[in-house]
This record gives structure tokens, C-alpha cells and sequence, in this order.
């Protein structure tokens, strides 16, 4: 095992003084940590260690490893300061023998995957990588002594470390209220690789601090593309089925209802959250699904987007046949899409258009669809 993480979120936040700690605070449909989650790249870390007590797992995290299922997530116990949960989880690591290990506070939600990256980077050749920020306005100590001639540093996390230093530093230190790790792996006489951080890298500390996080956070836009062709079925008395609506034309063959128009929404929301496609979720083959209404499907595409606490900002559905007439249609099909998906018929788009008698669909003997849609967290 290459790279580990150990997220440190045992805290109360009595600073903040807010009866839910600040690391479970809600932002949208999120709390800090799973906004945290939400924007790390699944690449980095091969483990991620959260230090918590089980109270507070039980009553925020309960259902975290499915929500994150691309992020291999363990838990260990924490400790009365900061230091001991550093300790609990870099011992409940020796099991899995990483190299390297960043140790992050689960109050600094806005550290960008590049500065990650910067810092696995240096450990190839430094025993550890800490950041830090200058301060930039001009500073005096409680007894009014002029500090502006002094360089003032301001520690950040993650602090990254080659796991065998840390975790030896850790077991000889006998203190127990550390500050942060870096300072234990200087006691124990290993040089500290400093590097510059990231200003918008903020730590929630106080309601100042969480106002100001909440003015800069970090939107995600992501964007998913879907495409579904049907041939149309002369033989059936069925009605043809588009988005929902049905439709007095030839029906299409499919194993389901065969609506080109939900299944390519389906798939390029499916496409927007990195999952696989809907013949994965409805195979083709499962007789569960035979002749089954395609909004169960986008039932279920509009629930994972809740669950990776994801909203749509936009969709844009296309459909490519000689008949019928789309525009005249398309009212009542947006009318469908927002009903099921619950957004709102303005950020809906239908288009259509022939295929110039070119192919299949030009022939008249089948019908596509394809959509785009960008996604948004909330």
C-alpha cells in the first residue's frame, strides 16, 4: 500500500459554540466532512483512516461508506486531544503498512487535490511536506512588542509524512497534547520539509470562519452525456412512449417500455457521477424489468444524484426521427421530466431533428435520443 489519509474529526467545536461539532455541521445537503469527501480525488489514497468516537459515527457518519463506496474507508478510535487520535490512527495503520500518510483536520474542507498531489509528491524525497502561509498584515503580541520584522508562519494541514518516521516519532513522544504532528517529528530530530500552502485552505474554527466558508466554497460542475436508439416496432398496437408521454405512433422494441428520452437522460446523469451506464442497474436480461415503466429508471438516477449530494442545473435532451413532431410535444414531455426528476421545467431543454432520410432513423424505422446534463454539488 502506497499513499493513506487519517481525517481527524473526533472534536466538539466549542469555539464555534454550536451543539453539532463544526465537522458535522450541514452545508446543502452535506455535512463538512462528506463535502470533503465529495471533492477528493478517489485516485490519491488507497486508504482513508477517520478518527472518531462512536457516538458521533453512529449519529453522522452512519451511512458514509456507501455514500463514498469509490474511497476505501476505515474508522479508528479517537482520543481526548488531537495528538492520541494522530497516535490511535497511524498504530491502526501498521495492518496496512502504508509509505506515506497526510494527516488532515476534518475542519479544513476547501484543501485542493493539487496541493494533495504537491505533497505525495515531495515525499519521494523529504521525510515529510507541511504547509504553511505567511501571514500579510502587520502584527503585535498582547504586550504591544512590534512583530512585523518576524516571519510568521501559519501551520496548515495536511501535514504529509513517511509513515515509519511518524508513527516512530509518535511512539516515542511522551507528551500528549501536541498542537499538530509535525512538531512531534521535530522533537524526534527529523528535519521538516516546509512548502507554501493555500490561502482559501481555511480552518473552521469560529462562526466568522464558517460564514466565510460558506461565501467561497467550492462549486462543482460535472457533466455526463447519454444516447439511446430504438427501432420502431410496425408490428405493435402499443403506443409509442417518449419521456413518459404516449404518444399515438408506432412503439418502439425494447425490453422495458423502450423510451428512448428517459433512458438518455438516465445515462448521462448516471455519466455525470462517474457510474456505469443503465443496462448495468436494468439489465436487459432480468425479466424484473420486462415491459417495466422507464421512470422507475430515472426514480433511481434521481436518487443517486441526492445521495452524492448532487443537483441538476441544466438538461438538454435532443431526439433524432422523421416522426413525430417533437416541438408540438415537448411541453408536455418537460412537464414529465421535472415532475419525476424535481427540477424545474425552465432548465430543461427539447430539441429535435431529422436525419435527412440518411440510415435507420432517416427511413422512418427508428428513433434516438441523446442528452446532456451538468450537475452541480449542493
Amino acid at each position: 500500500m502506497k499513499n493513506a489519509l487519517i481525517l481527524l474529526a473526533g472534536g466538539t467545536g466549542k469555539r464555534l459554540n454550536s451543539k453539532t461539532p463544526k465537522q458535522f455541521l450541514k452545508i446543502g445537503n452535506s455535512n463538512i466532512i462528506e463535502y470533503f469527501l465529495y471533492n477528493l480525488d478517489p485516485k490519491l489514497f488507497d486508504i482513508i483512516v477517520i478518527a472518531i468516537n462512536e457516538q458521533y459515527k453512529k449519529k453522522y457518519l452512519n451511512s458514509l461508506k456507501s455514500k463514498f463506496h469509490n474511497h476505501n474507508i476505515k474508522f479508528s478510535k479517537s482520543g481526548k486531544t488531537r495528538q492520541i487520535s494522530s497516535k490511535n490512527s497511524l498504530v491502526f495503520l501498521k495492518k496496512f503498512n502504508p509509505k506515506k500518510v497526510l494527516i488532515h483536520d476534518s475542519a479544513r474542507p476547501l484543501v485542493s487535490n493539487k496541493m494533495i498531489k504537491k505533497i505525495l509528491k515531495l515525499l519521494d524525497t523529504n521525510d515529510s511536506a507541511i504547509p504553511f502561509i505567511e501571514s500579510q498584515d502587520y502584527m503585535i503580541s498582547k504586550n504591544n512588542n512590534d512583530l512585523s520584522n518576524d516571519r510568521i508562519f501559519n501551520i496548515q494541514t495536511p501535514q504529509g509524512f513517511k509513515y515509519k518516521k511518524i508513527l516512530k516519532a509518535h511512539l516515542l513522544n511522551k507528551t500528549t497534547n501536541a498542537r499538530d504532528d509535525s512538531s512531534i517529528l521535530e522533537k524526534n530530530k527529523t528535519k521538516i520539509k516546509m512548502f507554501k500552502g493555500e490561502r482559501y485552505n481555511i480552518k473552521i474554527t469560529k462562526k466568522d470562519d464558517l460564514i466565510f466558508f460558506r461565501k467561497i466554497q467550492c462549486k462543482i460542475f460535472r457533466h455526463g452525456i447519454g444516447y439511446d436508439i430504438h427501432k420502431i416496432n410496425f408490428a405493435s398496437k402499443k403506443k409509442l412512449i417518449l419521456c413518459g408521454l404516449k404518444i399515438n405512433h408506432k412503439s418502439l422494441v425494447g425490453h422495458s417500455d423502450a423510451d428512448v428520452g428517459y433512458h438518455a437522460i438516465c445515462d448521462s446523469i448516471l455519466g455525470s457521477l462517474s457510474l456505469k451506464d443503465i443496462g448495468f442497474y436494468f439489465n436487459n436480461k432480468n425479466l424484473k424489468w420486462k415491459n417495466a415503466n422507464s421512470a422507475i429508471f430515472m426514480e433511481f438516477c434521481r436518487k443517486k444524484l441526492q445521495e452524492k449530494n448532487f443537483k441538476i442545473v441544466n438538461l438538454d435532451i435532443n431526439f433524432i426521427c422523421e416522426s413525430p413532431n417533437i416541438n408540438k410535444l415537448s411541453y408536455l414531455m418537460k412537464t414529465n421530466i421535472s415532475k419525476i426528476l424535481k427540477i424545474p421545467n425552465k432548465i430543461i431543454s427539447i430539441k429535435a431533428t431529422t436525419n435527412e432520410k440518411v440510415g435507420l432513423i432517416g427511413s422512418g424505422k427508428a428513433i434516438a435520443a441523446e442528452s446532456i446534463v451538468q450537475i452541480v454539488n449542493e
